[in-house]
C-alpha cells in the first residue's frame, strides 16, 4: 500500500508542477490578454514588454525533482520515515507550491497587466485558484499531519512510567 501511495503523491507532485507551468507560461496570460499566445506576445514585444517562458520550467523542475526525492525517501528502507512525517513532507511540498508560483509568475502576468490597460486578471485568477486551493489544503493537511504526530508522542510521554 505504501508503493501505490507513494507513487500517487509523485504524480500528484508532477501535476501539480505541470499544471502550475502551463499556467504561467500560456493560460494565465492568455485568460488575462483575451487574445491568443502568439498575439499577447507579440503586443508585450511591441510594448517593450517581456515574455519569457523559462519561469515556468524554473517552477516545474524542482517541483518534480521535489517529487522525485520525497518518492525515494519515502520507499527507501533505510530511511523508514514515519506515516506523518511522510505525509508532512508531501503536504509541505504542495503547499509552497503557492508561493513559488507567484514569484515565479508575476514577471509574465506583470507584462501582461503593463501591455494591455484592460487587462482582466480575474481570468487569469480564476484559472489559478484551483492551485492555491490545492496548496492551502495541503498546508492543513501538514499541520494536522504534524499536531496529529505531537499529541501522540504526548500521549505517550504522559502514559509510560517515569
Amino acid at each position: 500500500m505504501r508503493i501505490v501511495l507513494t507513487l500517487l503523491g509523485i504524480v500528484a507532485i508532477v501535476i501539480y508542477s505541470v499544471f502550475g507551468m502551463m499556467l504561467m507560461n500560456d493560460w494565465a496570460v492568455v485568460a488575462a490578454s483575451g487574445v491568443p499566445l502568439d498575439t499577447t506576445i507579440a503586443d508585450m514585444d511591441a510594448a517593450s514588454q517581456q515574455y519569457s517562458a523559462i519561469p515556468g520550467f524554473v517552477f516545474a523542475a524542482p517541483g518534480i525533482l521535489l517529487a522525485l526525492a520525497w518518492g525515494v525517501t519515502t520507499l527507501y528502507r533505510r530511511t523508514a520515515l514515519p506515516n506523518w512525517a511522510t505525509v508532512s513532507i508531501w503536504a509541505g511540498i504542495i503547499a509552497l507550491g503557492a508561493p513559488a508560483y507567484v514569484f515565479t509568475a508575476f514577471g509574465n502576468l506583470n507584462s501582461v497587466g503593463d501591455t494591455y490597460y484592460d487587462w482582466n486578471a480575474e481570468a487569469a485568477f480564476a484559472l489559478e485558484a484551483p492551485l492555491y486551493m490545492v496548496s492551502g489544503i495541503a498546508f492543513l493537511v501538514a499541520v494536522s499531519a504534524l499536531m496529529a504526530a505531537l499529541i501522540r508522542m504526548t500521549m505517550r510521554k504522559k502514559s509510560s512510567p517515569v
